[in-house]
């Protein structure tokens, strides 16, 4: 006898089978969806504060550049066309608003000329998926959700034409794909394994031209980061890596970000698939019945394989996973027999998932922040959500005097608000150093600097690095914010205490990169080496 409550998932299942019984129905269906949800993400990102990422990979925009500290350049590029158009944020946020409705579009056309209703069912489900559903943050991981998607579609489709020309476009898309993030070397990775699994000369020529397309991508990031002391590999290989080390909680941590992402009924598929393969192994079984299915395992299970044997150090972001779960859900699509009672249960999940992530959030943009005065973070979020009114105090500074922070956050955040450039003024941490790049203390020697802190600092802290420094504060709906102004830089002991400390601490280079300029050590130590 059924359980009542299995009896209730059977009918929301029959339901949702209802919604996709025709061609017909699952377009209008998807229609709806489309429509509901980007409505409603055009609505937030209309209303939400811009977030730190934002801001610092705003001021990418503002200054774009062949490179940049922690990551390649491609949002950079994006939000300055788009910046050059208009600084609402719904302009700067529109590639998070349209890239899972082109993902979602190409999905549809893909899987159409398999089965037309499961297309639609699955671009449906690309919409539906978490970060798709709610998210409009531009960051990094959007363009590389843009390249890797549309490089694992013309993959399958360079695999079913075996068109030269088709692989080609798969490698210049991987190569986009690498100018947006290098998770994109995962899938890399992800094309090489399935390539030289049971090679075959078709198999291997289109690798071949893969890695051809790939090259001029591969080759812009090498050689800006030759010129500008490897910082890209220095962030991601060594300066952010610092604190790595084992925790129990790790591994954890990325199971419940992997059933976030991908969703908890997908993310069952693949631990049902993954216990039928170990059972048949000894019997020679496929992994997947016709050569998309097969592909696209590779194409997601090599990363989530990385990933899992990243947790042996550190902890896996939950946005290092949003580039690969178009393939994850191809991959669900095509498993079953069509449109079925397991793809009409995920979508269903996935309806009401999203709506409890609307109903939250509109629950906190309604409260009061002053809700959240007790939390240690609450002067950054005074920052982020009233970044107009910490404009306002600091609005009796002139021009001459230079605004900064201790951290890259806060100053990129005061940067979008009050509308000129924040410095970096201190060692700061090993994230998103891009400020070195721009920030030349040479030529802020005898300068007023005005330095926003919202944390705690240690008495006479600024003191030996000005002729005079004097205090102030300002407090913004119960958030304390001290100004300390500093008269005349005394550029000579800066250096010699916090830049020289930075120099070794983040800049100093392996010996086994190449050699070639370093806007650092060449600045400020031009006498001593960056390469240890």
């Amino acid at each position: 006898m059924l359980h009542p409550r299995d009896r209730d998932l059977i009918l929301m299942a029959e339901f949702t089978l209802r919604r996709f019984d025709s061609a017909a129905s699952s377009r209008q269906t998807f229609l709806v969806v489309l429509a509901v949800t980007f409505g409603l993400r055009l609505a937030l990102a209309a209303i939400l504060p811009i977030t730190g990422d934002e801001a610092y990979f705003l001021s990418w925009g503002q200054y774009p550049a062949w490179g940049f500290y922690d990551h390649p350049p491609m949002v950079g590029w994006w939000l300055a066309a788009l910046a050059a158009l208009s600084q609402h944020m719904v302009v700067l946020r529109a590639p998070a608003l349209l890239v899972p409705v082109v993902l979602a579009c190409a999905v549809v056309a893909t899987m159409r000329r398999q089965d037309e209703r499961l297309a639609w069912a699955t671009g449906t489900m690309v919409l539906l998926v978490p970060l798709n559903a709610w998210n409009v943050a531009i960051t990094t991981d959007i363009p590389l959700m843009f390249f890797a998607g549309f490089t694992v579609l013309m993959y399958l489709r360079a695999l079913r034409t075996g068109h030269w020309s088709d692989f080609l476009f798969t490698g210049l898309l991987l190569g986009g794909a690498l100018l947006s993030k290098y998770f994109a070397g995962m899938l890399a990775l992800g094309i090489a394994a399935h390539a030289l699994w049971r090679p075959s000369p078709r198999k291997l020529r289109g690798l071949a031209l893969v890695i051809i397309g790939s090259l001029p991508g591969a080759a812009i990031q090498i050689a800006w980061n030759w010129q500008n002391c490897w910082p890209n590999v220095m962030f991601n290989l060594v300066n952010r890596n610092e604190d790595a080390g084992w925790s129990w909680r790790h591994p954890l941590l990325y199971v419940v970000a992997l059933a976030y992402a991908v969703s908890p009924p997908l993310l069952m598929e693949m631990a049902r698939a993954t216990r039928a393969w170990f059972g048949t192994k000894g019997t020679g079984a496929s992994v997947a019945g016709d050569g998309s299915r097969a592909a696209l395992v590779w194409l997601f299970g090599v990363p989530f394989a990385l990933f899992a044997a990243l947790t042996m150090g550190k902890t896996i972001g939950l946005h290092w996973l949003a580039s690969f779960v178009v393939p994850v859900v191809l991959w669900f699509a095509l498993r079953g027999a069509g449109f079925d009672r397991r793809m009409a249960g995920a979508l269903k999940f996935l309806g009401w998932f999203a709506l409890a992530h609307y109903l939250l959030i509109t629950t906190l943009l309604v409260l009061p922040i002053e809700t959240f005065r007790s939390w240690k973070s609450y002067p950054s979020l005074v920052m982020t959500v009233h970044g107009p009114e910490l404009a306002q105090a600091l609005s009796g500074y002139g021009p001459e005097v230079t605004f900064a922070s201790n951290g890259y956050s806060a100053a990129v955040t005061m940067s979008y608000s009050v509308g000129r450039r924040v410095i970096v003024f201190g060692p700061g941490s090993s994230h998103a150093r891009h400020d070195d790049i721009l920030t030349d203390f040479t030529a802020l020697a005898g300068r007023d600097i005005v330095i926003v802190r919202k944390d705690n600092f240690k008495p006479g802290e600024y003191e030996p690095y000005f002729e005079r420094v004097t205090y102030r504060s300002v407090t913004l709906r119960g958030a304390r914010f001290d100004l300390v102004e500093g008269h005349g830089l005394r550029y000579e002991v800066y250096r010699d205490a916090v830049l020289d400390q930075v120099r070794q601490r983040y800049y100093q280079l392996p010996r086994w990169l190449p050699r070639g300029q370093c806007y650092f050590c060449d600045r400020y130590f031009p006498d001593r080496s960056c390469h240890r």
